[in-house]
């Protein structure tokens, strides 16, 4: 590839990379261009800037879609979203304590628990406190802290120091990004902070995990993949594809 490749047409070259590889390196991208690898780190980082990518020691990924704002990434994949929280709401038992955080496909599982369930529920979302509700038969608990309006979540150390009283059975924790080497990531650094201290205060953990998320990444890393007892994902060739990089101790089950 010339040298007088313009930047336009380097940032054309990295999102086609990432679409059909998953990562680039720093040193791929130099190479390819004849540049050097401090102007292939300037362009990755104009990138990152941009939203377009998001930048990992040594290159970069694809940056996950689910870091928009609540209301908007509620109208992604919403039919994905129903059919992922059916089959997630079959894993809670009768009498189980069970933590929700206030993602958009954990809000779909909110509504789509079985009318004839008991359980409790204990979220930092306002929005899932109010969908069940009106449910017979939950007991519903709100942890209180500052209202991200960005998230439409609670967060900060008052959230913190409540989950830190609570044992639950089963954690339905949301990720922006899930990688097998990056492991999983959100948006903000006080919302990985929560979905850290759920997952510790939860004998199993679970992630409802929609097909655009494989493979990206977030600013914020809060686990690693084997964290996760269960993947609920649909039956796609990326999701098997990424079931065969991680660790066999964290179960794929597709809707």
């Amino acid at each position: 590839m010339s040298q007088e490749a313009t930047p336009e047409e380097r940032q054309k070259f990295i999102i086609e990379t990432l679409e059909a590889k998953g990562r680039l390196n720093t040193s791929e991208l130099s190479e390819h261009f004849q540049i050097s690898e401090d102007t292939a780190r300037r362009d990755l980082r104009e990138m990152a800037s941009a939203g377009l990518v998001q930048r990992v020691h040594g290159g970069a990924l694809p940056v996950s879609p689910a870091g928009l704002p609540f209301v908007k990434r509620y109208r992604i994949a919403n039919e994905e979203k129903v059919r992922l929280a059916r089959c997630a709401s079959q894993l809670i038992s009768p009498g189980q304590l069970v933590v929700m955080d206030g993602g958009t496909t954990n809000l779909e599982l909110a509504r789509q628990l079985p009318r004839d369930l008991a359980a409790t529920i204990v979220t930092n979302s306002p929005r899932i406190a109010t969908e069940t509700s009106e449910h017979p038969l939950l007991e519903v608990i709100l942890l209180g802290g500052i209202f991200d309006k960005r998230s439409q979540m609670t967060l900060g150390a008052h959230v913190l120091s409540e989950l830190a009283l609570v044992r639950a059975d089963l954690c339905f924790i949301g990720v922006h990004g899930i990688h097998p080497e990056v492991g999983l990531a959100t948006a903000g650094l006080d919302e990985a902070t929560i979905k850290k201290a759920m997952m510790n205060a939860s004998a199993e953990v679970v992630a409802l995990v929609t097909e655009s998320k494989f493979g990206t990444a977030a600013a914020h890393k809060f686990a690693e993949v084997s964290d996760l007892d269960f993947i609920v994902a649909e039956d796609t060739v990326i999701a098997r594809q990424f079931s065969e990089q991680v660790s066999k101790s964290t179960k794929l089950l597709f809707a």
